[in-house]
């Protein structure tokens, strides 16, 4: 078993969003299971099909020979193409990836697979300036709640640090950096006078957030999972729009009418409502299908929508987090409907 390498993450991270720069195609990165002998698993969404491929990352790939010695020593042996995840591929590297039939992608979005029926291939760009680019350095838990402040409630553009600060529930430090990091990377932008900012690519930033959030932020937030036998529990408990609201495919439902939840997110302000374990008896099951999760910003209510639902850009990530392929549809009408273009 080889030896945890702590910047393995961030180097996954980059090239996750290396390579959808370059594509177009989403990526989401998840533990590898125990023994497989993999880093993570990469799951690729390529229209409305999904791929998960056990991903090993090796730092240095520069010559023919280490493209087979890797391919010898951790090859699935179930037929499955190895993937690579590597610092830089020269277009040589490229070529010898696809004669050897290995998979791989690199930190600066050159990227050879083969994803079905699908070929994807990226060839060419240049080498990143170092192995972690300011994109990914610059995320963390704290970042990405600036960031979901900032797309959830549009007008803190306009207003000060202090008060996205509050909404976001991180210090006055951190959204200067946050802020100062998004307008490096042409996230945001100032407008004449500097008493405001603007998006640049929203819809960009959305793909980001939503590829980050389930790895960097989602779980952190984690209160306790439940379970209970009363059907559609969820439409007869009380109202606490001020301490929860229903994300995910409860949430969808509300908003769409398209789905009928088989799992339940909810986001609370602070502890799971006592009024909602004993009206809907639930108890306590690690294995539940009921997932309470710690708001990761301050409770909003959005002009429009029904109070009891977090924030859209929360409920779609949700959706397209959760693995599942009836999911994947609702995603993209809660995206049409409710997230800006």
């Amino acid at each position: 078993m080889h030896p945890v390498d702590h910047d393995l993450p961030p180097l996954l991270e980059a090239a996750i969003i290396a390579f959808g720069d370059a594509t177009g195609v989403s990526v989401h990165l998840r533990k590898a299971p125990p023994r497989s002998g993999a880093d993570a698993v990469l799951e690729f969404h390529v229209g409305t099909r999904r791929y998960k491929r056990l991903a090993h990352v090796k730092r240095t790939i520069d010559r023919y020979s280490s493209v087979a010695a890797v391919r010898a020593q951790v090859a699935p042996g179930n037929g499955a193409r190895l993937l690579l995840v590597t610092s830089y591929l020269s277009p040589n590297m490229i070529n010898a990836c696809r004669d050897m039939q290995v998979d791989a992608l690199d930190l600066a979005g050159n990227a050879s697979l083969l994803l079905g029926d699908s070929v994807i291939l990226v060839s060419g760009r240049p080498r990143p300036d170092n192995d972690l680019p300011a994109r990914s350095r610059t995320w963390t838990k704290s970042t990405l709640r600036v960031a979901l402040a900032l797309l959830a409630v549009p007008p803190l553009l306009e207003k000060t640090y202090r008060d996205i600060a509050q909404v976001a529930g991180v210090s006055h430090g951190t959204v200067q950096n946050a802020i100062h990091g998004m307008l490096d990377r042409r996230d945001l932008i100032e407008q004449p006078g500097g008493r405001a900012m603007q998006f640049v690519d929203t819809a960009r930033l959305i793909d980001e957030w939503t590829t980050l959030y389930p790895t960097l932020l989602r779980g952190s937030l984690q209160l306790g999972r439940f379970r209970t036998d009363i059907p559609d529990w969820w439409r007869s408990v009380p109202e606490f729009p001020d301490r929860c609201q229903f994300g995910g495919e409860p949430a969808a439902a509300i908003l769409t009418r398209y789905l009928k939840p088989a799992t339940f997110t909810v986001y609370c302000a602070g502890e799971v409502p006592r009024e909602w374990i004993a009206k809907a008896r639930l108890r306590a099951d690690r294995d539940g299908n009921i997932e309470f999760l710690r708001s990761p910003i301050e409770l909003q209510f959005a002009a429009g929508l029904p109070q009891n639902i977090a924030p859209p850009l929360l409920i779609y990530a949700d959706l397209v987090a959760s693995g599942d392929s009836r999911n994947l549809e609702t995603a993209r009408l809660v995206r049409e409907q409710y997230l800006p273009a």
